[in-house]
C-alpha cells in the first residue's frame, strides 16, 4: 500500500500542477502466469454490457475514475487486441489486421503502404501477455508500467520540458494512427516517454478533444517528470534574472511564472521592458557592438 500511495501522490501532483482535465492513467501488464494484482477490477464485456474499443476504457478511466481489467473477450478493436497487445492470434498472424486496413478502411493508399507506415510500431508477441489493467494514477490500483496522459498542448509542453531537463530528448514517429494502444505499447518496449496524437478510435470512441494531445510516460521516468514539472526556464522572468525597467532598474519580482507571459509587439512585462538574460549573454557578444543597449 505503501508503494501504490507514491503513485497517487505522484498522480495529484500531475492533475493539480498542469490542471488537466482528467486523471492521468496508470496501466499494468500483466505477464502470462504472472498473478493479477489484488482489487476490484472491472471487466469491460460486463460493465458495457458488450465487448468494446480499448480506448473506451481509457476514456471511462480518466473521466470516472473506474479501474478495468482487460483481456481478448473484453476488446472490440481488432488491431489492438490482435496486432499491439497481442491477447488474440489469427492465422498468417497479424496479416489479416493490414489486409482488412486496405480492404474496408483505406488509411494508406494501398496493402504495401499499410506495413511501410506502421514499420516502427511496437507490438507485444501473441501470448506475451494475457491481459492489462487501467487504473487513474491519483487513486491506482496498481504500480504502473505506463502512465498515459491526455492533455492540452500547454500542460504537453511542460510534460516534454520536465522529461527532457535532465539532458534527454523525445523522439516520437507519426504516420496518422497514433492510436492510444500503439503508444502505450512503444513507452513499455522503449522505456523513453513518447507524444501522440490521439487517433481515429481515440475521438471517435474515447471521445478525445479536438485540442487534446497524449503524453506516454515509462514508470522508470514518472518520479523524474513529476519532479522536474516548472523547472525548465526558472532562471527567467519575475522572480529570475534580466527583468529591467524602463529607467534601468533592478524589476525582478519575488514570484515566477511557470511560463512566458505571452505578448504582441515590444517585450514587456507590467509596463516594464523584459530583455531574456540569454538573449542580453548572445547580443553582448555580438562581434559588430550593434547592440549597446543590451
Amino acid at each position: 500500500m505503501e508503494d501504490l500511495e507514491k503513485y497517487r501522490k505522484m498522480g495529484k501532483k500531475l492533475f493539480d500542477k498542469l490542471k488537466l482535465f482528467t486523471y492521468p492513467i496508470a496501466i499494468k501488464f500483466i505477464k502470462n502466469g504472472e498473478e493479477m494484482p489484488k482489487g476490484n477490477f472491472l471487466r469491460p464485456h460486463e460493465y458495457f454490457g458488450d465487448w468494446v474499443p480499448t480506448c473506451t476504457t481509457h476514456f471511462t478511466t480518466r473521466h470516472m475514475g473506474h479501474s478495468f481489467y482487460l483481456e481478448g473477450e473484453d476488446i472490440e478493436c481488432c488491431p489492438s487486441s490482435y496486432l499491439y497487445y497481442g491477447l488474440d492470434e489469427c492465422k498468417n498472424h497479424p496479416e489479416p489486421v493490414y489486409e482488412g486496413w486496405a480492404r474496408y478502411a483505406g488509411y494508406k493508399k494501398d496493402l504495401a503502404a499499410e506495413h511501410s507506415s506502421r514499420a516502427t510500431d511496437y507490438t507485444f508477441a501473441p501470448g506475451e501477455i494475457q491481459g492489462f489493467i487501467t487504473s487513474p494514477l491519483n487513486n491506482t490500483m496498481v504500480k504502473p508500467d505506463v502512465v498515459l496522459i491526455f492533455c492540452y498542448p500547454v500542460s504537453l509542453g511542460h510534460l516534454i520540458l520536465s522529461a527532457t531537463y535532465e539532458g534527454d530528448c523525445i523522439q516520437s514517429e507519426f504516420n496518422g494512427m497514433e492510436a492510444s494502444c500503439k503508444g502505450v505499447v512503444k513507452t513499455y518496449k522503449t522505456d523513453q516517454c513518447n507524444v501522440g496524437c490521439p487517433g481515429y478510435g481515440d475521438h471517435c470512441c474515447g471521445i478525445a478533444g479536438d485540442s487534446e494531445m497524449m503524453f506516454f510516460i515509462p514508470e522508470s521516468k514518472l518520479e523524474m517528470v513529476v519532479n522536474n514539472i516548472f523547472k525548465a526556464g526558472s532562471k527567467e522572468g519575475p522572480g529570475g534574472r534580466g527583468m529591467v525597467g524602463t529607467a534601468g532598474e533592478d524589476a525582478r519580482g519575488t514570484f515566477s511564472f511557470p511560463c512566458g507571459i505571452p505578448t504582441v509587439g515590444p517585450m514587456q512585462v507590467f509596463g516594464m521592458s523584459y530583455k531574456p538574460p540569454q538573449h542580453k549573454h548572445t547580443r553582448r557578444r555580438d562581434i559588430n557592438k550593434k547592440y549597446p543597449g543590451w
